[in-house]
């Protein structure tokens, strides 16, 4: 009898074993295929025959999804900063730049507000860790470099003193950045507004660059493809 029941149950042993190794096998692989973030572009034009072209971070995974709840908020905003100016009737022009570097699928925006015939531009880089399915924002960047905000607002002054760029800096910004395949800050884009003094009149003017921290140099954003001051 006992030898029966052995016989019986080895075979259904092995099946189940069998059947469960092949689920899991399964199971790891669509996980894996899911972590992949997509960033969809939606565009219109404006009544002034310019483009406002809005990000959204995509992913088939609903944990993934989850996670960059944050980056889309941002986005979201973006479009409320459009449509509010839109409202005022200034002329705006919203353009979205991404960049699917492997593992850090990112996105730079970059907008100008004319109102009154003073052009206002700012940037805004949103980005994604991949593998570990973090939201990557100009703070967590600033993170990544080891530097806080006062580090490089001093870096970045004195480099910009020494280039020569004319009048007093007022202000820097670091507004976006540039993320290598293994997840180091190449680069961060940067928004100075300098202060120009001409006799009885005082201007203010905005600058962008980008500062690459293993060089420890600025370089104009607008000769990397960015239609920026």
């Amino acid at each position: 009898m006992k030898i029966f029941m052995g016989k019986k149950v080895r075979p259904l042993m092995v099946f189940v074993l069998v059947f469960c190794a092949v689920v899991t096998c399964s199971c790891r692989k669509s996980s894996s295929k899911n972590n992949k973030i997509e960033i969809r572009i939606t565009e219109r034009v404006t009544k002034d025959n310019t483009k406002i072209q809005i990000p959204e971070f995509v992913s088939e995974n609903e944990e993934v999804s989850r996670n960059l709840k944050e980056l889309n908020k941002k986005c979201l905003n973006l479009q409320k900063i459009a449509e509010k100016e839109e409202e005022k009737g200034s002329h705006m022009e919203m353009l979205s730049y991404v960049n699917y570097v492997k593992g850090y699928p990112q996105v730079t925006v970059i907008w100008y507000i004319l109102d009154d015939n003073t052009g206002i531009y700012n940037i805004m880089t949103l980005g994604a860790d991949e593998k570990n399915s973090l939201p990557i924002t100009s703070k967590e960047a600033l993170e990544m470099t080891g530097m806080s905000g006062v580090d490089l607002s001093l870096k970045v002054g004195k480099l910009s003193k020494e280039s020569g760029i004319r009048g007093e800096l007022l202000s820097t910004e670091m507004q976006g950045f540039r993320i290598d395949e293994e997840g180091k800050v190449k680069e961060i884009y940067m928004k100075l507004v300098m202060e120009i003094k001409k006799e009885n009149d005082v201007t203010e003017e905005e600058h962008f660059f980008s500062y690459i921290p293993e060089e420890e140099k600025l370089e104009k954003l607008s000769l990397k493809g960015y239609e920026v001051p």
